[in-house]
């Protein structure tokens, strides 16, 4: 259910959707998609395959996605930031997203 909220408001936003069930299927579609992923939501703990794991692997593609967390566990000493803690707004959401994908500006 979650997964399909977040998937609406971003297809509102204008982004384009992919969505998986779990760690496995999601790194399956990511390696295979033709162009730039520049964000990969994921929830710390997935069937099959964690979001640790998933992050892992994203890694490795070129160029890397970036990687938003999001857990309803209070504290993940493990996940490398950004994560964001259940339950959140949709405001909250599309802004941290925004911040992630926003293009790097100069110094």
């Amino acid at each position: 259910m979650l997964r399909s909220i977040l998937a609406e408001a971003l297809a509102q936003e204008g982004f384009a959707v992919l969505t998986a069930e779990d760690g496995e299927q999601a790194f399956a579609i990511a390696s295979t998609v033709a162009g730039r992923l520049d964000l990969v939501v994921t929830d710390v703990l997935l069937p099959v395959m964690d979001g640790l794991e998933l992050a892992a692997h994203l890694a490795c593609l070129e160029p890397p996605p970036a990687v938003l967390f999001i857990s309803g566990i209070a504290t993940h000493r493990d996940v490398p930031a950004p994560v964001l803690a259940k339950p959140f707004g949709p405001t909250a959401f599309l802004e941290q997203v925004a911040r992630l994908i926003a293009p790097a500006t100069p110094d």
